[in-house]
């Protein structure tokens, strides 16, 4: 990491459409917030357990909580796209082959943001669903948490590919 060449390589179009995309979503979950917020009980779900139902309840702003959180998480991974010669790549970084890793691994963070985003939304839409007596929580959750998984194995295996 520490020798990684340092070149100038501007994000491409797609991280910048993702990039987008997050915020736009991110935006969309607090509009819909807005909207759904007055019509909410006074006590809404702040945790689930391994079945989906749940176990714990607190104040309805918890859920204004969840978007900032989130955003909190998402913005250093945004700017750290900004230096992909700072991250650790799973194969040596040479000057010819760091331009493709680079553009990978701002690709990576750019998508696996977008993910985070969506895990967001259908964490608030479940959280309430589960507050108007609708629980929506099941299987479903298991797939959002293994999404950005599957999605860094993927990168991953192109990066090693790609040295």
């Amino acid at each position: 990491m520490k020798n990684n060449p340092i070149i100038d390589l501007p994000p491409s179009r797609i991280v910048k459409r993702l990039n987008a995309v997050t915020l736009i979503i991110i935006l969309g979950t607090y509009i819909y917030l807005a909207f759904v917020f007055p019509g909410l009980p006074e006590e809404v779900p702040m945790h689930f357990n391994l079945a989906g139902e749940a176990d714990n309840w607190g104040n309805k702003a918890f859920i204004l909580v969840l978007p900032l959180i989130f955003a909190i998480i998402l913005l250093p991974l945004h700017f750290l796209q900004r230096t992909p010669y700072m991250y650790n790549f799973p194969v040596k970084v040479t000057e010819e082959n760091a331009s493709r890793l680079y553009r990978l691994g701002r690709l990576l963070l750019a998508v696996m943001n977008v993910e985070m985003a969506l895990l967001m939304v259908f964490i608030t839409w479940a959280v309430v669903q589960t507050a108007k007596g609708h629980p929506f929580l099941n299987g479903i959750m298991i797939a959002f948490l293994l999404l950005p998984l599957v999605t860094a194995l993927i990168f991953i295996i192109k990066m090693v590919k790609s040295k």
